[in-house]
């Protein structure tokens, strides 16, 4: 199995954090709230929370992997 240096890994990770951040913005875009007793709505609303947390963790990694190499933070702690 060939193993990624952590330089390597911390560039895959932007690059998994930009394009699921887009995701998240699209899907952000045409949401329009749960509509009660709803079941496409209430799904709706869980893919969502679902890509904002994976938003959330891929940010989370790559501020931790950020301080291990001593390399200054490149994305907002914040979210969104």
């Amino acid at each position: 199995m060939n193993q990624l240096s952590e330089k390597e890994k911390l560039a895959a990770l932007y690059k998994k954090l930009e394009e699921a951040t887009e995701k998240y913005k699209a899907r952000l875009k045409n949401f329009r709230g749960v509509p009660h007793e709803s079941a496409s709505g209430e799904l709706s609303f869980s893919e969502l929370k679902v890509r904002e947390d994976f938003v959330r963790s891929l940010r989370a990694e790559i501020m931790q992997l950020e301080k291990k190499l001593g390399v200054p933070t490149k994305v907002n702690p914040r979210f969104p």
